[in-house]
């Protein structure tokens, strides 16, 4: 393979070389080899992380083998392969050294000065497997090539869009049930010699995929110490079964992939048959090596005519004065141009508010212009895909208007510099520094040089101008630059125009419509509301009616207290429903005549103390949402009969219980219950008693995010202060 004229940074070796590999010593068992896989493995993604495809593939890469060294040599590497025979064996694997079962000695590649990423893929390729030790002359390990790092630093996009995905696929392709137990499948992956196999639905007349088992999959279900002849693959499969047809060009179906993070995708032919399953290296494995070297190549030398190109005098910017006058004409008619093109889109903005029709005009007019193949605006979703709503394009390109696109580095390493005003002028994107997803979507669109200005509206990103360049390689001139950025403020002004227009005019047309709409609803949700109040105040009364009955049976005197009190919590919440079925505030209650009710309620209840005792209550203009109201009924409702059960001991006029609720903020109140009884005991904690009264007064405080306090003065009485704030209603919409 000739390889003269290339340049190092496309074919060298070094970029591909992994040099953080896992590494165990030969005295490593087999069991904590497989472990450190396990761990590895799942820890390559976290739940969140919007990471490139290449990173995904590189970390999951370096967790399918492990490096065995013993100090700076290579015994061998232990593969996922190897791990997964070594389980389906059923030897000890605490026992087993992992020298004993790798294969020596390791095939290595020595790193020399004449050797590019096809020496190392080439070598992949002879031995048929993933993971290639590089040496050093010396016999020292540098670190390991895997198909996801060749991948990672060959560009090969031009030749993947020209290749259908029929060129990839390598039947025939291994399937099983669903319900098929995974170390069956094991055996099934050592007995093919395969690492993944299609599983299928057999519940129909005829099978189906419905995803696909890896054996990472089954090394970590191994790691979880999980009996694999029980669990069935349909529980573990990577779901669903992403397909292509066998026509569709390879960079399409790899964009896609990139997209949904799926790793393995299924080709079908023409009758929908499965005739392989494809991954992101499987054109390492399947297209010409020659083939791609020369698109490698091909692609250096246009860089490099590029660049030979740019490298000539600008008659532009000649350094003499004389030169300058001379070339003063050019410029000033590319100025008089540039000023004409936007005189006449601020008069389009003016004449007419069809935003398309602007817009469309301007596109035709900058690309007669710049003279470029493709003008284009793209249009941001909230997700930060979008959409090309307007585009002008040279005959013989591939039309991208209406085209979606979906690229999730955009968000990640793009937005924020467009939101501050970022312009990208990219001369070529192969040298700019692009990230592979980015270049991938670039290449669909026959993309070769662009320039990029956002169009703002305020803070928000609305979209982007690009100008671009197909046929090759372009440097753009500063003049050029700066048309499409006065461009892109004029189009924000006509968007801003356009939509604000369409703004009013649909607020027009919705506001009667919306203005009925909310009465007829208002008056059903008042209904609704009221029934649903009732219906929940009558259901809390059936209960409160059952625990009464009940409690005729019983005869335990501690039972029964304990079925009164729930009866009372029961109606201090059935209470407040009431209330709000009666109230014309379908969202607060009056919390005065609330407390009045329930203390009479209480006082009842509780016949022999109320004969002596009196209750008086203070909350004016207090209103509470039900959110509120409850927990603070609840906490009333346990301190009153607390009070009334042990606070009087003996009948007397004077004894009192007093409730206050009184603001303190908009959204901060106090709470006290009082009494001048015989005092709270001076050696008991009430935050720790076995109580459960006093136990729920301090649960629902701290729903209230409140603070509660106990002041007891011996033979005075007890008074609680509880500081709360109104919680927020979950019925908001």
């Amino acid at each position: 393979m000739n390889s003269q004229n290339v340049s190092n940074s496309f074919l060298s070796l070094d970029p591909a070389i992994d040099r953080r590999p896992l590494t165990v010593s030969p005295d490593t068992s087999l069991s904590d080899a497989i472990m450190m896989m396990s761990k590895a493995q799942s820890s390559c993604v976290l739940p969140g992380l919007e990471l490139s495809l290449s990173t995904i593939l590189m970390s999951e890469a370096r967790a399918s083998g492990l490096l065995i060294v013993e100090g700076t040599q290579v015994v061998g590497v232990f593969a996922e392969q190897d791990a997964l025979q070594a389980i389906v064996s059923g030897r000890d694997l605490t026992a087993t050294k992992i020298a004993d079962v790798v294969r020596q000695p390791a095939i290595v590649l020595t790193q020399a000065a004449d050797q590019t990423v096809f020496t190392a893929l080439s070598q992949l390729r002879q031995h048929q497997i993933h993971h290639l030790p590089v040496m050093n002359e010396e016999g020292q390990w540098l670190g390991i090539v895997t198909p996801a790092s060749l991948r990672n630093v060959l560009q090969l996009d031009e030749l993947l869009k020209a290749k259908s995905l029929a060129e990839l696929v390598s039947p025939p392709v291994v399937q099983a049930p669903a319900k098929t137990s995974i170390l069956e499948l094991a055996q099934l992956m050592m007995n093919h010699q395969v690492d993944y196999i299609v599983l299928t639905d057999d519940s129909q007349d005829e099978a189906h995929p419905v995803g696909l088992i890896l054996e990472r999959h089954m090394l970590q279900l191994w790691a979880l110490g999980l009996n694999l002849a029980q669990i069935q693959a349909q529980a573990v499969m990577s779901a669903p079964f992403l397909h292509f047809a066998s026509s569709e060009s390879v960079l399409v179906a790899y964009w896609e992939m990139q997209q949904t993070k799926v790793q393995r995708f299924g080709v079908y032919g023409n009758q929908g048959e499965l005739l392989g399953v494809v991954s992101p290296t499987s054109f390492l494995e399947a297209l010409d090596l020659d083939e791609m070297h020369n698109a490698v190549e091909q692609l250096h030398r246009s860089i490099k005519q590029f660049e030979v190109s740019s490298a000539e005098p600008d008659p532009n910017s000649a350094p003499t004065l004389d030169i300058q006058l001379l070339e003063n004409p050019v410029s000033l008619l590319e100025q008089l141009q540039c000023s004409r093109i936007l005189a006449a889109m601020a008069l389009h903005i003016r004449e007419s508010l069809n935003l398309n029709e602007i817009l469309q005009r301007s596109v035709e007019e900058v690309r007669q212009f710049l003279k470029s193949d493709r003008v284009i605006i793209y249009q941001f979703h909230p997700d930060w895909s979008g959409t090309t709503v307007v585009e002008s394009v040279e005959k013989g390109w591939r039309p991208a208007l209406n085209s979606s696109i979906r690229d999730t580095c955009f968000g990640q390493n793009y937005a924020r510099a467009y939101k501050e005003g970022r312009t990208q002028v990219c001369e070529d994107i192969y040298t700019a520094g692009l990230t592979q997803c980015h270049i991938d979507i670039l290449v669909l669109y026959d993309v070769r040089a662009s320039l990029v200005v956002p169009i703002l509206q305020g803070d928000h990103l609305w979209g982007l101008l690009c100008a671009y360049h197909c046929s090759g390689p372009r440097r753009w001139r500063q003049f050029e630059v700066d048309l499409l950025k006065q461009l892109a403020t004029h189009m924000a002004i006509a968007i801003q125009q356009s939509e604000l227009y369409q703004q009013v005019q649909n607020e027009l047309k919705e506001r009667k419509r919306t203005e009925e709409q909310l009465k007829q609803s208002l008056k059903e949700k008042e209904v609704l509301l009221k029934e649903i109040h009732h219906r929940v105040k009558n259901n809390l009364q059936v209960i409160s009616s059952v625990l009464r009955l009940q409690s005729d049976y019983i005869k335990d005197d501690r039972v029964l207290a304990l079925f009164k009190d729930s009866q009372s919590r029961i109606r201090s919440m059935a209470l407040i429903h009431e209330k709000l079925h009666q109230s014309n505030n379908l969202l607060k209650i009056n919390f005065d005549e609330y407390i009045r009710d329930l203390a009479d309620t209480l006082l009842r209840s509780y016949t022999a103390s109320s004969q002596s005792a009196t209750l008086s209550t203070e909350a004016i203009d207090v209103w509470l949402n039900i959110d509120t109201a409850i927990p603070c009924g609840l906490i009333i409702n346990e301190l009153v009969s607390n009070a009334l059960k042990h606070a009087f001991p003996a009948p007397k006029l004077e004894n009192q219980i007093f409730i206050k609720l009184s603001p303190i903020t908009d959204n901060r109140y106090t709470l006290t219950v009082q009494d001048n009884g015989i005092g709270f005991p001076p050696d008991v904690d009430f935050r720790n008693t076995e109580s459960l009264g006093l136990e729920l007064v301090c649960i629902f405080t701290e729903q209230l995010e409140g603070k509660i306090e106990c002041h007891q003065t011996n033979g005075t009485g007890t008074t609680f202060t509880i500081q709360f704030s109104e919680l927020e209603t979950t019925g908001k919409g």
